[in-house]
């Protein structure tokens, strides 16, 4: 609920009256009780379909619309402004008219700060913004480029912070959520500057996976390691490779989101036989899988032939 409002026309400085019909025709459908088959009550209640109500008071003069809603509410006090002309005067906030020529109509002490919003455009968000405005979404910085977890937004090991990075002291507009292993993990996140340039790994003598799986050079499994951001998983999260070189992680998948990535259910299916479970028991592993819950599969892909692979794991 907000404070006070008024809707009211002017004509040379003073107020002029509105249509009455079109009052009754805007307010009357959401009037609590109805309104009285002529005039105006001095007072009366709104409620609207999506909850919404007010208080009202006044005549054709000027209306006051107190302890309003937004929404639907705000949908008819547009509405009336648009059809009769009137200017709604939101409490300490500038004016509102909908024609450039009625400027010259108000009292002199409203003319200079008032707006003026199109009819077409006049609706109830649009007044709703400019007594509650939203702050300008905050541009935040391009992220490094991971070659071996290509989004890192996307899979939830990094999010939008305006905290101090723990490594390097600066606020970056993101930080890493994923597992760091050190013998003196920082108690506060790092931004994953710090973790692409190498610099949270050298400080603290850390990883961001537990391992790397394959026969691959020591560069990839150092970049992988050192240089990339982890993500977190139920057991120690391992890194997976093909075609001699890491591969690109896109996230946890469930049964359902492996739907699409055949080849991924396939490797999963070999790394299960592999355990030497039964047939029929690593297809309820594969059908139990779950992208929010264990048993959970890690997806990937291959930078070189875009195989997908997956493994899972459980506590």
């Amino acid at each position: 609920m907000s404070h006070s409002m008024y809707v009211c026309r002017f004509a040379g400085g003073h107020p002029a009256p509105m249509d009455v019909s079109a009052i009754r025709d805007v307010l009357g459908p959401v009037t609590v009780g109805g309104l009285p088959p002529t005039g105006l009550p001095e007072s009366w209640d709104l409620e609207a379909g999506d909850g919404g109500g007010s208080e009202v008071y006044g005549d054709a003069l000027g209306l006051t619309f107190n302890r309003f809603s937004p929404g639907q509410i705000m949908d008819r006090v547009a509405d009336l402004a648009r059809r009769t002309g009137a200017a709604v005067l939101p409490l300490e906030c500038p004016t509102v008219l909908t024609n450039e020529a009625d400027r010259r109509h108000l009292p002199e002490s409203l003319r200079a700060e008032a707006v003026v919003v199109a009819p077409e455009a006049l609706t109830g968000q649009a007044i709703q913004l400019l007594i509650s405005p939203q702050p300008e979404p905050r541009r935040r910085p391009a992220l490094p480029r991971f070659p071996y977890h290509p989004d890192p937004v996307a899979t939830g090991s990094v999010t939008v912070s305006d905290e101090l990075c723990a490594c390097c002291g600066q606020e970056r507009g993101w930080v890493y959520t994923g597992p760091l292993y050190a013998a003196d993990a920082p108690a506060s996140g790092v931004c994953p500057y710090c973790v692409a340039f190498g610099k949270a790994a050298e400080r603290y003598d850390a990883t961001f996976a537990d391992g790397v799986e394959g026969d691959v050079p020591e560069a990839v499994v150092t970049a992988i390691l050192r240089h990339t951001p982890g993500f977190l998983a139920w057991q120690s999260p391992t890194w997976l490779t093909h075609c001699g070189d890491g591969a690109e992680f896109l996230g946890l998948a469930g049964a359902r989101e492996l739907e699409r990535y055949p080849d991924a259910v396939e490797d999963l299916r070999r790394r299960c036989a592999a355990r030497t479970l039964p047939p029929d028991e690593v297809e309820d592993v594969l059908g139990s899988l779950d992208k929010d819950d264990q048993p959970t599969a890690y997806l990937f892909r291959c930078r070189r032939c875009a195989t997908h692979l997956a493994y899972a794991d459980s506590t």
